[in-house]
């Protein structure tokens, strides 16, 4: 449909826009089927739905009845020629409220609206936050390309909705416990990590260390099950803040995926999604007996230089900060080191994704550009705003994403430890600082010695200082004063932590250790 032809529907009665809109249906061809790889291109990401085909209608009909969040609404939805009975309802939480509102079908028959599985429940997200409409998109493309287990097929389509254009939205299925979407057996659990389950009426609980978790399948939770879940969560949470975590054998490893685990995180810091540091969408499952796997991710439309109310720095972390389960494994130098080796084999994949937006842009340019006029040429939401068009927005997103790469893949700085232990009495203690790769010139890794519970001048010497990496070397110390102030006194800390590198080094994690001074005996 044309956009003088949509501008025009918005203008006739809701009856005649119904009849208009049924007459005019464009029956374009079944883009929602997998598509052939382009040319280079990666048969996982072309699966996924990228680079994006041009966008189809998607008629939704309830009749003129009002579509609100919490009730199912009867209607139809015609696609690629096709009409189905469903019931469509909104979606979203603070997305609701904006102007431009998402979606859920709920076919009366399961169809493959996108991909080649026939399910029941799709979703349309509306994107309204993203003034390029790619962000979610190209994050789906490199994570379609990584070691998780499932990652959402969509699609692109012009809503019409009882004969209103809405403009473009995402297509997509639903993050749902089935085979071909998170394939679980019948005593498995999808979870989510959501701080406002309570507020979102989902069953769910919250652990010891305020890990709110909440239940996306089953739908409906007995007390046993609930019960099931928190114990497994909880016997993790008393490893993974354990002071043996880090051991291979007995610490964190033997509960969590942790290939699953890092590639998530890699997808999730890359864009810098909003609530990627646990505070929602953060999905993954468990079945007992097994360890919790990661995945699949969901919405980035605020992300990639977007966040609630700001906007976010490609050379900032965000996924890994706060006092989550992914903070605490960086922690361990050896998980650590693995993130980073597991980035230089997923760079070229981003980078692939990134090189093709602009042509992925040009793809929905008819459709995004009515949809800008619709929805963005006003101005609302200033804090998304990058440009004053949606090209300018495009390039934003494209130059913030390759700026990200290059930061992400900088050499990084990190402690190789995150405690260590002395007996109280005069002597120096070593703390080992390292670096990711040897670098080709001298690096300077600064550092703070502070107090901990332990008493400068008294127990130890506070200073600030840095270490130098001649060019080819990985590994050097920071020293740290321990002083004997002769006094009968329990253990006590001091804390030393590396704040900053020269050149292009990033400081990474573990950035603090603790080096703990033995009670004495006087």
């Amino acid at each position: 449909m044309s956009v003088l032809k949509m501008l025009q529907l918005r203008r006739l009665s809701a009856a005649t826009a119904l009849a208009v809109a049924a007459s005019t249906v464009v029956l374009t061809p079944a883009s929602g089927r997998e598509p052939t790889p382009t040319p280079g291109g990666d048969r996982a990401a072309a699966v996924i739905g990228w680079p994006p085909a041009p966008p189809a209608q998607l008629v939704i009909d309830t009749g003129g009845a009002a579509v609100g969040r919490e009730d199912y609404v009867p209607g139809t939805v015609t696609l690629d020629g096709v009409t189905r009975v469903t019931e469509v309802r909104g979606r979203g939480n603070s997305t609701w409220g904006w102007d431009k509102k998402p979606y859920k079908l709920k076919l009366e028959e399961d169809a493959a609206l996108v991909g080649s599985r026939d399910y029941d429940e799709w979703v349309l997200l509306a994107g309204y936050a993203d003034r390029s409409s790619l962000r979610t998109a190209a994050a789906f493309a490199v994570a379609g390309q990584t070691r998780l287990s499932w990652t959402p097929r969509y699609r692109f389509v012009e809503v019409v909705l009882n004969g209103q254009p809405q403009g473009l939205y995402m297509l997509t299925e639903q993050v749902e416990e089935g085979k071909g979407r998170v394939n679980l057996p019948d005593d498995g659990y999808l979870l989510e990590f959501n701080q406002r389950y309570l507020r979102d009426g989902e069953p769910g609980f919250r652990t010891r260390r305020g890990s709110a978790i909440a239940f996306k399948d089953p739908d409906e939770v007995t007390k046993q099950q609930r019960r099931q879940v928190r114990r497994a969560v909880s016997r993790f949470e008393k490893v993974l803040y354990g002071p043996d975590f880090a051991d291979p054998e007995t610490g964190y490893a033997a509960y969590v995926n942790v290939r699953k685990l890092i590639d998530w995180y890699l997808v999730e810091e890359l864009f810098a999604n909003q609530d990627s540091n646990f505070q929602s969408s953060v999905n993954f499952s468990w079945v007992p007996g097994k360890r919790f796997v990661f995945g699949p991710v969901w919405d980035f439309d605020l992300s990639a230089g977007t966040r609630w109310l700001g906007s976010t720095e490609p050379d900032a972390w965000r996924t890994r900060l706060g006092r989550h389960w992914i903070a605490r494994m960086l922690q361990d130098p050896a998980f650590s080191a693995r993130v980073k080796s597991r980035w230089a084999r997923l760079k070229p994949i981003a980078r692939q994704v990134v090189s093709q937006i602009p042509a992925a842009s040009a793809t929905l340019a008819p459709a995004a550009e009515s949809d800008w006029t619709q929805w963005h040429a006003a101005g609302d939401l200033d804090w998304t705003h990058h440009g004053s068009t949606r090209q300018a927005e495009v390039d934003f997103l494209g130059d913030w994403l390759t700026k990200r790469i290059q930061w992400l893949s900088n050499n990084e700085a990190r402690l190789a430890g995150i405690r260590q232990r002395t007996p109280e009495r005069e002597r120096t203690v070593w703390v080992p600082v390292q670096l990711q790769s040897a670098p080709s010139t001298a690096v300077d890794v600064a550092y703070v010695v502070q107090a901990g519970s332990a008493t400068p001048g008294e127990d130890f010497v506070a200073e600030q200082g840095s270490v130098t990496f001649p060019a080819g070397q990985t590994e050097r110390v920071i020293p740290v004063k321990v002083l004997d102030d002769t006094v009968t006194e329990g253990r006590e800390s001091i804390r030393v932590t590396i704040t900053a590198a020269s050149g292009d080094v990033v400081v990474g994690s573990p950035t603090t250790t603790v080096v703990a001074i033995d009670a004495n005996k006087r």
